[in-house]
């Protein structure tokens, strides 16, 4: 029996290198703050198959069915980043999990600055701000009951993607190059702000749109998806569209030949 239990603690030893490696002083400080106790204790459960863990009154709790003792042992820490994300949280922690703040940090964080430098590359507005704010949507998508479990460890690369959606539309239809297309988007976007916005209902049919809203252009997209990364080529149909509906009897009407880059049959 002394053996077992040793090698319950061994496994998660094990498990919790590797966690570290991947996740870092990131990881580390997350466990401290929801364990503040620092104690980790074994116990048995029935919430789980052979082995797992939990946090519980500041403790880490290495589980293990009655009924598999000893069975799978390795795997003890295997879920140690979910078990940190739906654990308990203290007073003042952050609204996004640990596992949705980690995804921002590795999917979002590293790769906006150069999305974000073509965009105002395009619209040669180097104050152009691109602003996803990830607590509401956090909010919006644990709020869903559709949605898919694992949204919290992708919700940076969602947030990517469309805007990576949104500026191959200005390379492929040449905002860089037509002053009549970028006067049109200040005038429309005179904030100079893009934002990303889950909904529940969108003005027309389909997954995502773009609205003008008070002076910022508006990524929506429908909140109640399966699945987050889908027909995300319809940002790029629906910006020409849509932003043509809304500033076609204004500037962009000036010129025929500018709105050639929208107009689709």
């Amino acid at each position: 029996m002394g053996d077992c239990i040793f090698a319950y603690f061994d496994g998660f030893t094990y498990g919790l290198k590797y966690f570290l490696q991947y996740h870092g002083d990131a990881g580390k400080d997350e466990l401290n703050t929801v364990c503040p106790e620092h104690t980790i204790t074994l116990v048995p459960s029935t919430k789980i198959d052979y082995c797992g863990t939990e946090v519980a009154d500041g403790q880490l709790q290495l589980l293990f069915h009655p009924n598999n003792l000893g069975t799978n042992i390795s795997n003890v820490a295997e879920k140690l980043a979910k078990t940190l994300s739906t654990a308990p949280q203290p007073s003042g922690a952050p609204s996004l999990s640990y596992a949705a703040r980690h995804s921002i940090k590795t999917d979002y964080d590293p790769k906006i600055a150069a999305v974000l430098e073509t965009a105002r590359k395009s619209l040669q507005n180097h104050k152009l701000e691109l602003q996803p704010d990830f607590d509401a949507l956090g909010e919006k998508l644990m709020g869903s009951k559709d949605v898919r479990d694992d949204w919290e460890t992708n919700l940076g690369g969602f947030a990517l993607s469309y805007f990576e959606s949104f500026v191959s539309v200005l390379e492929r239809e040449k905002f860089g190059e037509d002053d009549l297309l970028r006067e049109g988007f200040e005038e429309g976007v005179y904030k100079g702000v893009v934002k990303l916005r889950l909904v529940d209902k969108l003005t027309k049919e389909g997954y995502n749109e773009i609205v003008l809203d008070h002076g910022a252009v508006v990524i929506q997209v429908f909140a109640a998806l399966p699945v987050l990364y889908i027909y995300l080529d319809q940002v790029l149909t629906r910006f020409k569209t849509d932003y043509t509906g809304q500033l076609g009897n204004e500037h962009l009407q000036c010129s025929r030949e500018a709105g050639r880059h929208f107009v689709e049959s």
